[in-house]
């Protein structure tokens, strides 16, 4: 488990610290030209907020708060990867993808077979597309997007918990670097495309993502429970 340290006076402190820092970020998400967020209303962009915010306010409330950020950090990125494997390339226009192709595992080229994934996987944004599929990459962004803002909120609030913005940083490549190639290879097996890894690298990979899972614990009811505070503020 990881630890955090501080006494109580401490805390208040933190939590000063990183709800400056988290929203200083989200500000620039929902404001840059090329935030994560810049294209959605305001409506959304106050959930967004509202949410992150009672999300770490769920975390000073918990025994260790590092240890519940990391877990809501492997169920985020976790769901950044699912979409996120169809950004992923060279060209890239999310710069902190561009790595991510020269993972084991991440070819950097599905991004090529949408249309032929998107009947499987994106039935209904296909449904509702014309035939540049702008309504299935629409969602892939628009899924994308929130999941990497969440990722990074959390990484903002362990860094600042942890005092080691380095650590944080790593923690958070180090899931990317198994997220991402469970994902690609769990497309490709559901799409029938070849596989990049043998049957023993993918046995090895999909166990160290349940054990994961398992970590993070029941993160449906947690999202339950920060919607259900987010609504109420």
């Amino acid at each position: 488990m990881l630890n955090l340290v501080p006494n109580d006076t401490q805390r208040y402190s933190l939590s000063e610290t990183i709800h400056a820092e988290v929203s200083r970020y989200l500000y620039e998400a929902f404001t840059a030209d090329d935030g994560l967020l810049s294209n959605v209303d305001r409506w959304t962009q106050r959930r967004v907020t509202v949410e992150n915010l009672t999300k770490i306010e769920l975390a000073h409330a918990s025994e260790d708060p590092v240890e519940y950020c990391y877990q809501n950090l492997i169920r985020e990125i976790d769901a950044e990867a699912q979409t996120g494997i169809f950004l992923v390339g060279k060209d890239a226009a999310e710069a902190s993808l561009a790595p991510l192709a020269n993972e084991p595992g991440v070819s950097g080229e599905l991004k090529d077979q949408v249309a032929y994934v998107a009947p499987a996987l994106f039935a209904d944004a296909l449904a509702h597309s014309n035939d540049q599929l702008d309504l299935v990459w629409v969602t892939i962004r628009a899924r994308f997007e929130r999941a990497r803002v969440d990722a990074e909120v959390s990484r903002i609030a362990m860094e600042i918990l942890m005092r080691d913005a380095d650590v944080a940083r790593d923690m958070a490549a180090a899931l990317r670097s198994l997220m991402y190639p469970f994902h690609e290879h769990v497309t490709r097996h559901e799409c029938q495309l070849p596989p990049l890894f043998d049957e023993r690298r993918a046995r090895e990979l999909t166990i160290m993502v349940s054990q994961l899972g398992k970590r993070a614990g029941n993160y449906a009811d947690r999202v339950r429970e920060i919607t259900s505070r987010a609504d109420t503020q």
